[in-house]
């Protein structure tokens, strides 16, 4: 079932009309801040503004962060339209005027306003029942602790702001440590987890859950290198006896079977010509196709790289075997997986494709309107993988090839020697990673980076590589790597600094 952010959408634009003239008056019949938070439907209101954000191509929608960031700068994934601002990202030049990553910035600071208001607003009231609050904060601490997640992710120490921002604020905010404002996201999650149900039931299935809060604890430990941390979350995780791995790779992202138990966390869709939708099948479906079965648009935006197919391990005719490629992608002469009427020709032309490959993670069918398909944002299977991560680190690394064995079973992959030594573990992890995640908000860029290995992954991958002068990039030598405070954030706020090897 779907869990809809208009009347949120509309409060929230209400309560951050914020001039002069709005501080200063109050009538009866128009909305304030001051007058807004009175029960408990205007706390559930001003929340559903808060995840309203998810939406946002900016924000989690898979686009910006998914395809222009994680996964085309990795290199497996080519963007066709060739626009200047991806061009940069995917060529490793990361100006502090880059749009992408301007719009990414901004849009993670409006997640966390949203979440503030919540939290400072719902926190001071005294008409609702405590169970209701406590509800509504750990949803709001959990998203807060996601965009804070995203920010810090990629652009390292930020301000780290948590009281409502008005008119008279001090806008002129330093930014805070990676370490505080790691505190402050294992702060809320924690907080989140003791909260939050694990399940929910009706028009609430898709909110965040204990099994979200848990799952985005495992990746912030493992950011920081906590890595026994991370095993006492995983083993958390899987004993709440919620989540598990969905049979078939393909109905993970179906919007028949979504909010299935292998989601721990995404952004809800549903069709709609407004924000409600996405745009996810208009991006995958290649331009150019008969509207039978693209529907309205067809812009085949982002395809996967030819040596990205070549990753997957094939049988001894030399077919691939592995059933997340048949599942999730097509290539010459190969039908589509739920319109088998539909068939990639064996010459595929440019325009549908550069690279001959679609992904059909977000296309199941046409589309007229925009797609209610979900946008996962976080799964079982990364947890497992995550885990196996730490297992192996902490020198539990049979333990560890136990949990890739789960996610290559589905694959109908070989299982793993259980004698693999520590090094080999970590590649088959990452392995794995990169044949699962592809075009998700993770497995790509950000994994390879906070574990340093981004330089020699994209010398060995990318073909293209003596293109990128990749040591004449400073920024690409640091770790993590970050990307510039953006020149608009600086704009407003001159009291930022600028990450090492950057301009303003």
């Amino acid at each position: 079932m779907k869990t809809t952010y208009i009347l949120g959408f509309l409060t929230f634009f209400i309560l951050m009309s914020c001039g002069d003239k709005f501080l200063s008056l109050s009538p009866k019949d128009t909305l304030t801040e001051e007058n807004f938070y009175l029960n408990e439907s205007d706390a559930q209101a001003g929340l559903n503004g808060a995840y309203g954000m998810l939406q946002r191509e900016e924000t989690f929608s898979n686009v910006r962060d998914a395809a222009d960031v994680e996964w085309a700068i990795a290199g497996d994934m080519y963007e066709m339209d060739g626009s200047a601002n991806r061009i940069e990202l995917h060529t490793l030049a990361f100006p502090a005027t880059n749009t992408i990553l301007r719009d990414m910035y901004m849009g993670a600071y409006l997640g966390v306003s949203r979440a503030n208001i919540v939290i400072n607003k719902v926190s001071a009231m005294e008409n609702i029942a405590e169970e209701s609050k406590q509800l509504i904060l750990g949803q709001a601490k959990f998203l807060r602790a996601l965009f804070y997640y995203r920010l810090v992710t990629y652009w390292g120490g930020v301000p780290l702001i948590t009281e409502i921002l008005d008119a008279s604020s001090n806008l002129e905010v330093s930014r805070a440590s990676a370490e505080e404002v790691w505190a402050l996201i294992e702060s809320d999650l924690l907080a989140a987890k003791t909260a939050l149900p694990k399940t929910w039931t009706g028009n609430n299935v898709g909110k965040a859950t204990t099994g979200s809060a848990l799952a985005l604890l495992i990746k912030a430990a493992l950011w920081q290198e906590k890595y026994e941390d991370v095993v006492g979350y995983g083993e958390e995780l899987i004993q709440l006896g919620v989540h598990g791995l969905v049979p078939k790779f393909r109905d993970v992202f179906s919007e028949e079977n979504e909010n299935n138990e292998e989601i721990l966390f995404s952004t809800q869709f549903r069709p709609s010509q407004d924000s409600e939708g996405n745009n996810l099948v208009k991006r995958t479906a290649p331009r150019g196709a008969p509207s039978e079965f693209t529907g309205g648009a067809a812009w085949s935006n982002f395809v996967p790289q030819q040596h990205w197919v070549n990753t997957f391990e094939k049988d001894d005719q030399g077919k691939i075997k592995d059933k997340r490629y048949w599942d999730v992608i097509i290539g010459p002469g190969e039908p589509h997986q739920n319109m088998p009427a539909f068939v990639m020709p064996n010459e595929v032309p440019t325009g549908w494709s550069k690279t001959g490959y679609i992904v059909t993670k977000y296309w199941e069918k046409p589309t007229i309107n925009n797609s209610g398909i979900n946008a996962p944002i976080m799964r079982f299977s990364e947890a497992l993988l995550n885990y196996a991560e730490a297992l192996n680190e902490i020198g539990r690394t049979s333990d560890a090839i136990v949990q890739i064995n789960k996610v290559r079973e589905r694959a109908g992959l070989d299982q793993l020697s259980a004698g693999l030594g520590k090094e080999e573990t970590l590649d088959a992890i990452f392995k794995e990673r990169r044949v699962e995640f592809i075009w998700e908000p993770t497995g790509g860029f950000s994994d390879l980076n906070r574990r340093g290995r981004f330089i020699d992954f994209i010398r060995k991958e990318r073909p293209n590589i003596n293109d990128l002068n990749v040591d004449q990039k400073p920024w690409l030598h640091t770790r993590p790597i970050v990307f510039p405070i953006p020149r608009e954030a600086w704009d407003r706020n001159k009291a930022l600094e600028q990450n090492p090897n950057y301009t303003f």
